[in-house]
């Protein structure tokens, strides 16, 4: 279901309404649970999974190695 008023929804342009997750090792995933296409340039929301409420298991893993992600 797509938000009233989306400009990009009203110009037919691909794009998801949910949150693009990047994780610590590189691998992503959509807070929308029917997200067919996980690229970037279809999420106007990106955020690395250290920055999300409860955190993820993977964060741990990255503390530990010294890896850090960006998710811009």
């Amino acid at each position: 279901m797509h938000p009233t008023g989306c400009s990009l929804c009203e110009s037919a342009l691909d794009h998801c309404h949910g949150t693009l997750i990047v994780h610590a090792a590189g691998s992503v995933e959509c807070t929308e649970s029917d997200c067919f296409d996980t690229g970037r340039a279809r999420h106007l929301f990106v955020a690395d999974c250290a920055d999300v409420a409860g955190g993820c298991s993977c964060v741990g893993a990255a503390m530990e190695t010294g890896r850090h992600t960006r998710a811009g």
